[in-house]
Order: C-alpha cells, then sequence, then structure tokens
C-alpha cells in the first residue's frame, strides 16, 4: 500500500481505495509525535455529550390568566431543566461491540540481561565439550559487565540506569560491546524477570531501576558512600523493602533529639498509616522513650520531687496516652494485635478529656484577645458578631450563613468571636471541611474527626456518635459551632450532623429535635464562588444539587455578605487595564466575580482569556521557569532559613509537571546536598487476587505511576527546603494535607522538620514513610506505595495553594 509521509501533520490518500470506493478515504501514517495526538485526540476521549435545555412552548393565555403566570414564572428551576446527555455513533459502537483496537504504537524494546558477580549465563550445544565452551566464551562480554566496563571510559551514560541505557546506546551482539546510537529512536529497556525468592539476583534487580553509572559490582551496592555485603542489605538502605525494623530506626532517630509527647505521635502515626507487622515488638523496644518524661511530669504535678514510678506505671501511662491519641482516629490499642491491655485502675481515672480540652483555655488571654479585636471589625463584620454572641447568650440558637470572598475577614470574625465566647467560659467547637482551614482556627478540628461523618454518606447518614459517650457530652455542653469553608461539603454531610445533633441534645431537652442542628448555634462560612462538592463524572446540575443552598436546612438559614476586601490593603498602587487606571483590590473583585471583560488569542472562536496587568506581569525573553524564579526567589541562598521568607511565597501552576519541573530549579539554587528517597511499591493483596501479580506488574512498572495526591517513586529534598504534606497525619498537631515545613534533618527513614504555617508554627515534626494508594482506580490492580507523604513546594498546584 503506498502511503504519502508528510513530516509533521498527516493528509495523505490511496488513489486506488478511491477508485474502488468512490469515497474520499484517508490511510495515516503517523511518524511524529503531534500527528499521533491528531489522529487519537477525537476518537481517545470519549463518545460525544451535549447538554440539553428543556423549555416550554410560549402559549396565549387569556387576561385573566397572565397574571397568575407571571407569578409562576419566578418558580422556575433552572437547574432542573438542564439534562446531560451523551450518544454514540453507529459506527463507533459497532467498533466497539466488535471490541476493536481503539489505537496501536510501536515501540522498540531491548531485553536486557543481568547476573550476580562470577555468575555469568553460558549456552552450549550438545556436541561441545568443557574445553571448547571455556575457549569461545568470553568472561567479560556479557551484557551486564559491558555496561559496567562502558560506564569507567564513556561519561555519557554515568547518568543512566541499566534499563535507561538502551536510550543512549545499542549492543552490538558480534562485537559484544556497548555502542553509542547514531539515531534518535524510541527504545525500551526491559530487564529478564527475576522471582523474588531468587534471592540476591531480585534485590540486585531492584538496585539496578535507581543506580546510575555503576562501574563495578560494589557500586551497586554502595548507599551514601557505604559498600553493603549483600543486595538485599542496600535495598533495604534504600527504602525498596518493606520491614518492621524501618520503623525501629526511624524511632531510634527521633528518640535522640525529640521529646516524649512528639514521640507518642510518631508511634501513632506509625501504627495508623504504616501497617506495623509486629507492634508488640515495636513497643517492648521502645515504650522508655515513650515514657520518658512521666515521672518528671507528675513530680511537678504533685510537688513531690521525690517522688518514684516504677516501670509497669510508665508503661501503663505511656499506653493511656497512645490510646488517647489512637481515639483521633476512631481506633483503640485493642485494633492491634499484641498490643498491652491498660490495667483497670489506669482506665478507672479516665475521664472526659474532650470536654476538659475545651475548658482549659487561658480566659483572661482570650478576653484580651477580643477586646483588642473587636474595635478592628468593619461594619458588617461587627453586625455579624453582635447577632451571633446575644444568640448564644440568649441559648435562642440559630442557623447562619456568611457568604464572602477570600480576603473578606472571614477568619479574623470566626477568631474574634471564638475568643469572646471562650474568654467567657462557654465551649466553641471550631471545624472546617479540610484541614489547613482548621490550622487556623484556634483548636480548630476538621469537621470529619471532630463529628465522626462517614466517608460514604448518603441522604439518609447519621454520624457515628453514640449517646452518653464523651463526644457526646461535648455536644450537649457546646454554645456554637463554627464551620469554615463550607460550600465544599456536600449538603448530606450537613443533614446527617443535623440528624446527629437532634438526636444528642434531645436527651436534655425535647424541643430540640424539632430544631435545626438540635438548637446549637451553628454558623457556616465561605465562598460559593470557589471549590463546590467534588463529585467525580459528574454535571453542573449534579454539583449545584449537593450544594448546601440546594437543602432543606437553608430554608433556616440566615445568610450574612461580606463585600469589603480587608486583605489587600488601600495603599496598593493601581493596575492598567485598556488604558485606563483601577484599584487593584476592584480588579481582583471583577476578576472573582466575572465581570472582568476577556478577549481572544489566535484562532479562538470566543473571548476566554483575561488581559494581565503590566504592572504585575513577569516579562520574559529566553526561559520562562527562570524568569519566574528569579523574580519569586531572587534572594533564596541569603534567606533559605528565614520561615517568613519561605512561608510568604509560591509559584502556582495547574500541571503537576510544571510543578517538578520549578521546584527542581529552585532546589538547585539551595546549598547542601539532595537527599534521594525511594518508595517501595507493590501490588495491594486485596485488590487482585491472581498469583502472577508479581510477573505482571514488575517493580519498574510500579515505580513509573504519577498519581495525583500521593508523592513519585522518587522524592528529592535538602535540609531547608520548604515541603507540604499531603497526607492529614495529625491535625491535632498542625499536620494536615497542605501544612507547609521546612526540613531541619534528613534520617534514612525519618524526616524532622519545622512547621512554618497554621496555629503550631515553630513546632518539630517528625514524618515517616506510609502506605498511600491513589484515590481513584483507574488501573486493574491498586498500587500500594510506601513513601514519605511530602512534596517540596517552592511551587504547588492551585488547588493547594
Amino acid at each position: 500500500m503506498e502511503l504519502l509521509q508528510q513530516p509533521m501533520h498527516v493528509v495523505p490518500y490511496h488513489r486506488g481505495l478511491l477508485v474502488k470506493y468512490q469515497g474520499h478515504i484517508n490511510v495515516e501514517w503517523c511518524n511524529r509525535s503531534l500527528s499521533i495526538k491528531y489522529l487519537f485526540k477525537y476518537i481517545g476521549k470519549g463518545p460525544d455529550a451535549a447538554t440539553i435545555v428543556l423549555l416550554e412552548a410560549n402559549k396565549q393565555l387569556p387576561q385573566t390568566d397572565q397574571d397568575s403566570a407571571a407569578s409562576n414564572a419566578q418558580s422556575i428551576d433552572e437547574i432542573k431543566n438542564y439534562v446531560s446527555c451523551r450518544y454514540v455513533s453507529t459506527a463507533e459502537s459497532c467498533w466497539r461491540l466488535f471490541e476493536f483496537p481503539i489505537h496501536h504504537r510501536e515501540l522498540f524494546v531491548q531485553r536486557l540481561y543481568f547476573h550476580l558477580e562470577n555468575e555469568q549465563e553460558v549456552r552450549f550445544r550438545d556436541d561441545e565439550n568443557l574445553p571448547q565452551v571455556v575457549s569461545r566464551v568470553d568472561p567479560d562480554g556479557t551484557m551486564f559487565i559491558q555496561w559496567m566496563l562502558n560506564n569507567r571510559y564513556d561519561e555519557l551514560g554515568r547518568g543512566l540506569t541499566f534499563l535507561k541505557y538502551p536510550t543512549k546506546f545499542r549492543w552490538d551482539g558480534s562485537t559484544k560491546r556497548w555502542l553509542r546510537r547514531k539515531q534518535n529512536i524510541s527504545v525500551v529497556g526491559r530487564m529478564v524477570y527475576a522471582h523474588p525468592a531468587s534471592g540476591e539476583r531480585f534485590y540486585m534487580r531492584l538496585l539496578l531501576n535507581i543506580v546510575v553509572g555503576a562501574q563495578s559490582f560494589e557500586d551497586i551496592r554502595t548507599v551514601d558512600g557505604i559498600v553493603y555485603s549483600t543486595y538485599k542489605e542496600a535495598c533495604f538502605q534504600r527504602g525498596l523493602l518493606e520491614s518492621d525494623n524501618e520503623w525501629h530506626i526511624a524511632l531510634h532517630d527521633a528518640s535522640l533529639s525529640a521529646s516524649a509527647h512528639q514521640l507518642h505521635d510518631l508511634f501513632v502515626t506509625l501504627l495508623v498509616f504504616c501497617e506495623v507487622v509486629n507492634p508488640r515488638e515495636l513497643w517492648e523496644k521502645h515504650w522508655n522513650n515513650l515514657a520518658d518524661d512521666f515521672e518528671y511530669t507528675k513530680r511537678k504535678q504533685l510537688s513531690l520531687p521525690t517522688l518514684k514510678i516504677t516501670d509497669n506505671d510508665k508503661q501503663m501511662l505511656a499506653l493511656e496516652a497512645v490510646q488517647h491519641l489512637l481515639r483521633q482516629y476512631g481506633k483503640t490499642l485493642a485494633d492491634y494485635p499484641g498490643m498491652p491491655e491498660l490495667s483497670v485502675v489506669s482506665t478507672s481515672k479516665y475521664k472526659n478529656d474532650l470536654l476538659l480540652e475545651e475548658m482549659m483555655y487561658d480566659r483572661e488571654r482570650l478576653q484580651l484577645k477580643a477586646a483588642e479585636q473587636y474595635p478592628c471589625l468593619n461594619e458588617m463584620q461587627r453586625t455579624i458578631f453582635d447577632e451571633i454572641v446575644e444568640q448564644v447568650e440568649l441559648d435562642k440558637g440559630g442557623f447562619y450563613f456568611v457568604y464572602g470572598p477570600g480576603g473578606t475577614g472571614k477568619t479574623f470574625l470566626w477568631s474574634t468571636i471564638i475568643s469572646k465566647l471562650r474568654g467567657d467560659g462557654k465551649i466553641v467547637l471550631a471545624v472546617a471541611s479540610s484541614g489547613i482551614p482548621s490550622l487556623l482556627l484556634e483548636g480548630g478540628r476538621t469537621a470529619h474527626s471532630r463529628f465522626r461523618i462517614p466517608i460514604d454518606i448518603n441522604e439518609y447518614s447519621c454520624c457515628e456518635i453514640k449517646k452518653r459517650t464523651f463526644l457526646a457530652e461535648l455536644i450537649c455542653n457546646a454554645s456554637l459551632v463554627i464551620w469554615d469553608e463550607a460550600p465544599m461539603t456536600h449538603r448530606f454531610v450537613y443533614e446527617a450532623v443535623d440528624r446527629t445533633f437532634r438526636d444528642i441534645r434531645s436527651t436534655t431537652n425535647d424541643e430540640c429535635q424539632s430544631l435545626p442542628f438540635g438548637g446549637l448555634t451553628t454558623v457556616l462560612g465561605g465562598d460559593f464562588r470557589q471549590i463546590l462538592p467534588v463529585l467525580p463524572k459528574k454535571g453542573r446540575h449534579e454539583i449545584v444539587c449537593a450544594s448546601i443552598s440546594k437543602s432543606h436546612l437553608w430554608e433556616s438559614c440566615k445568610v450574612y455578605t461580606l463585600t469589603e476586601n480587608m486583605r489587600i490593603h488601600k495603599n496598593v498602587p493601581p493596575v492598567t487595564i485598556q488604558g485606563s487606571r483601577v484599584q487593584f483590590q476592584d480588579w481582583v473583585l471583577a476578576l472573582g466575580e466575572g465581570w472582568e471583560e476577556t478577549a481572544s488569542i489566535g484562532d479562538d472562536a470566543e473571548p476566554c482569556w483575561f488581559l494581565i496587568p503590566d504592572e504585575v506581569h513577569v516579562r520574559y525573553t529566553g526561559d520562562p521557569v527562570e524568569a519566574i524564579v528569579n523574580e519569586i526567589y531572587r534572594d533564596l541562598p541569603l534567606q533559605a532559613g528565614n520561615i517568613e521568607y519561605l512561608r510568604d511565597r509560591a509559584i502556582l501552576t495547574p500541571r503537576n509537571e510544571h510543578v517538578e519541573q520549578v521546584n527542581l530549579a529552585v532546589l538547585q539554587r539551595l546549598q547542601g546536598e539532595v537527599k534521594v528517597y525511594h518508595s517501595c511499591d507493590s501490588v495491594c493483596k486485596g485488590s487482585s487476587s491472581s498469583d502472577a501479580d508479581e510477573v505482571l506488574y514488575p517493580a519498574e512498572y510500579l515505580n513509573a505511576f504519577k498519581f495525583s495526591g500521593i508523592p513519585n517513586h522518587e522524592v528529592r529534598v535538602k535540609v531547608g527546603a520548604p515541603i507540604m504534606l499531603l497526607r492529614n497525619i495529625n491535625a491535632k498537631r498542625g499536620l494536615c494535607n497542605g501544612t507547609r515545613l521546612i526540613v531541619t534533618r534528613c534520617y534514612p527513614f525519618l524526616i524532622e522538620a519545622l512547621i512554618i504555617t497554621g496555629n503550631r508554627i515553630g513546632e518539630t515534626a517528625y514524618i515517616p514513610r506510609i502506605n498511600m494508594s491513589p484515590a481513584e482506580k483507574t488501573h486493574p490492580f491498586v498500587l500500594k506505595r510506601k513513601q514519605f507523604p511530602i512534596a517540596v513546594c517552592y511551587a504547588m498546584t492551585i488547588n493547594k495553594s
């Protein structure tokens, strides 16, 4: 078949097909990346979609009915009139019914052979004797040994792993040597499989996915300048193997500088997130460090400087502290087989720490704080403050929503209300829909952890809170609930909390059963223009219907609106928009409201671009990444240890690959040695029942996956670099998804860092590797990745800002 090959975009034809079928037929041969994108841009994105609007036809009504029709027009729900539809053409439906392939692409694959030292593979014929085989075989002519020898003389391949070596070199079977490639072709290296039961050969294969430029077998077993005797030990030191020994090393390293309270948090983190195989052994080896300060604390509390506490009592006190932290995750010591049980004496002394915690605030300090902040409130903030405080003091209850864009002072208003009421001895439950906003509230928690909201929720769900429990007692004694970032939570969550509050508070007052949230004054806050509830694979209609404004509770809600931007100073210079001088805060508000005029670029059919003012636009002539890095982190070498410098700046981008590019560029400017951590990846045993998973999904295949929300296989950090957590580890201690920290020390299986955001600024945190899996299942298996839940955050995606 004759094909006309075009250099970039392909529009070929075949004369024979045109004459035979009397129709225009294209036969496309893709030989460029742009051609492949062009060919599969439409057929690979799924069925076509359309949005249909159902409208009633205009009817001629009598004059007497026109007035009533005009009044009924106000009740039309436009959202319900939108119907999302999908259609599949006959040709595509037949193609998919017969399961024909959608696309196909070929790559050259180089099979790579490796072997242990002095264990080269030798092939011989039946008619050959031993002397003939020995004289014919070249002991240094194997593909693997020549790779190491070539690294000694050729610098081009010293930055490549054995797996990526074929991308720059080709194996010449006749000369038994690696030669540089002269043509730039796509070649993928595939190492021969090694079963986990093959011992050192399997561990060598794991290392060959990481080690670059090895010039000897010893180089493969070298980690941080230390040559280990076996490949298994080297794999363990690189974090490629699962073992409880990692947790023992992490606790030992942390005990050198951490307090007992910090060790409690680390131990609980290991139990909850790290799938410890033998919790009993971990406890018995390290409980002394966890109970180190109890004798000193009790001496100080009881004013008994000569008090001696037995080892058994110390162990029970440490167990009690661990039990208390486990309850934050809805777990107990009984959930971990082998852990010791609390003695009856220790459990009988337990009191409602949840209630005591809310009553132990410094009232005098909070009263002074409220008195200082109240005069700083603007007119609308003061109106909301007076209304809510009055409702709480008169115990009238009420449901409120404070609506305002970012910068209008919602958090400052929450802080003033909380300080006022807690200063008066009342209990305020401050929660937020996500981790970072909860850290901005004193004593804040995520709503799911505070109210034990189930993850899988529907319109009939209730929170997992039983009557006459410590948490139920706390809710009955509370005076106010403040819930920040409310629009991003599904309305079913609020309805579940409402049903639970009514049920719990009705034990003290029967009238609470008929009041919103059981008569407990509840204040929600947020901005509907930001993040609405996330519903995977749902359209606009479903997302809008999931909002709190569509709940039956909204009928009893009183809405206040904040409009004055308190974050943008009035003395900020104006910007130029289409030749006119506009105040910066007015331009930001117009941008958020959608009032700002848009423009078209290139061949755009509709105007969909905003013009950036020259005053805030970074100009560049060369590399755009270099330009924005120079603008934002110009003084990084001088300000490396400055918390405010690193906390108050970041580069935002919508794509993860751009984040990695910018972070790497900035990290290279920071002085110090780069510490590289590799993950231990495997297929989750519960996601597949096949015994062939280890063959189908080798380690290097799993390492190549990149998922949103979990770190990559390779994480690079430096001491002094800012990092961001990717998981809620301990919200009470300020360690939430999005918390920013500065790395202060790097251990093999532990990272010590200083918190620089939230309500725990300046505190030291210890972060271990934890097991993580993607939120959505996009493959026939579930990946389990053990890695530090962090990412360098000189740059970050916009949804993490």
